[in-house]
């Protein structure tokens, strides 16, 4: 973009203190691009020894006044959200705000860096410094040693005022990212939290934005976020996370397999590789990450109402046969029974198998003790009554499942 010429009336110095509006800091950047780094060198250094500050409170106020809305670029409507109400009050940048709003940012930064050298900071220290929260960078000044070579509290109004510029430059462009937001809607991540990146990656299209190459900010700063929201989507969809570039991968080998569908068939491994241009290995290792999580509430399909959590086992519980202490159940039997009378042991023994036999029944035993099948039984019960008691009990249940 060719800038306007630059003016070759002489303008007049900044008095002490004074405070200066965008629109004259606009006017003294008014120069041609080759003499533009050359001109905020010099106006840096003006502001550094008058202690001028720029009037951000009066620029915020015109944006408070109505908006225009014939003029403004679309903004999509994010239902259930009262975001885009809330930014449709905010004027955006159109193409020309975008490059002075540029052009101040890099004045006021290089102002900043000026009075951090001033203030005892190394020139790569101040670079670095200019990118930390208005907070963190206040606090470190004051617990340094005072500087001659600058006024303090001038210093901490002006880095205060880096961060306020920084977040009027963002306020002007939130629109571009809800176009981009619109488009990822309901793949598993909240839309305010994908609002929320796509306005943070703004920080970073302003710091990487260079006006002189004659592209819109608007343009620049779509990549950057279009970038944020496919970060947080790889992240967060998932409840176990996949690398970024497995599932960017995937991506390519979902639309394969799509292809080959509309052909009528399903692609095998090494058709995909040929047509993404990677390894058959590579696709089916790739493939068998596609894993998904299943709830441990879902219901298993046997028709008894049971969940995954109930058919999975308890880790706190103790194994049944680690429960049962040491020792043999033919002896314990023995031991249990050793008051009963002689006929009922043996009526308990061939009635329920315990010495290895099948087994026998009510008839069977009558037949043998010469007596009726219904006095078995009465001997029967009789036998386990006096087995139940708790005393006895207590020994048998470790047996029990």
């Amino acid at each position: 973009m060719m800038l306007p010429k630059f003016l070759s009336k002489r303008r007049k110095p900044l008095s002490a203190g004074q405070l200066v509006p965008l629109e004259q800091l606009d006017h003294m950047l008014d120069v041609t691009s080759d003499r533009f780094t050359s001109t905020v060198e010099r106006l840096a250094g003006q502001f550094l020894r008058s202690r001028a500050t720029l009037d951000l409170a009066q620029f915020r106020e015109g944006r408070r006044s109505p908006v225009n809305q014939a003029g403004m670029p679309d903004i999509p409507d994010l239902r259930g959200t009262s975001y885009q109400t809330e930014l449709r009050r905010i004027t955006p940048m159109d193409r020309e705000e975008e490059f002075r709003m540029a052009r101040r940012h890099e004045f006021l930064r290089a102002l900043v860096i000026r009075g951090l050298v001033a203030a005892g900071f190394d020139a790569s220290e101040a670079e670095q410094r200019i990118h930390r929260p208005a907070r963190e960078l206040v606090a470190e000044l004051r617990a340094r040693p005072a500087s001659r070579a600058v006024d303090a509290s001038w210093l901490e109004h002006v880095v205060g005022q880096l961060e306020e510029l920084r977040n009027l430059y963002v306020e002007g462009a939130l629109y571009i990212v809800l176009s981009t937001v619109n488009r990822y809607r309901g793949l598993g991540v909240d839309t305010a939290d994908l609002i929320q990146e796509g306005n943070a990656s703004l920080f970073q299209a302003i710091d990487g934005f260079d006006w002189r190459r004659d592209v819109r900010f608007r343009t620049y700063a779509q990549y950057w976020v279009h970038q944020a929201v496919l970060k947080m989507l790889y992240n967060s969809s998932r409840t176990v996370r996949v690398p970024i570039w497995v599932q960017k991968v995937l991506g390519k080998i979902r639309r394969a397999q799509e292809a080959g569908r509309r052909e009528g068939r399903e692609l095998t491994p090494e058709e995909l590789g040929t047509r993404i241009g990677i390894p058959a290995e590579r696709v089916k290792w790739v493939l068998a990450t596609r894993r998904y999580a299943v709830s441990l509430d879902a219901e298993i399909a046997t028709g008894e109402g049971g969940t995954m959590a109930q058919s999975l086992p308890d880790p706190s519980l103790v194994p049944i046969p680690e429960s049962i202490p040491a020792g043999d159940l033919r002896e314990v039997l023995n031991e249990t029974m050793a008051d009963l009378p002689p006929r009922e042991q043996g009526i308990l023994r061939r009635r329920f198998g315990l010495d290895g036999d099948e087994p026998q029944t009510l008839g069977q035993i009558a037949v043998d003790l010469g007596i009726t099948a219904e006095r078995v039984r009465q001997l029967q019960n009789a036998a386990l009554g006096r087995i139940k008691k708790p005393s006895k009990l207590r020994r048998l249940q470790a047996f029990v499942e």
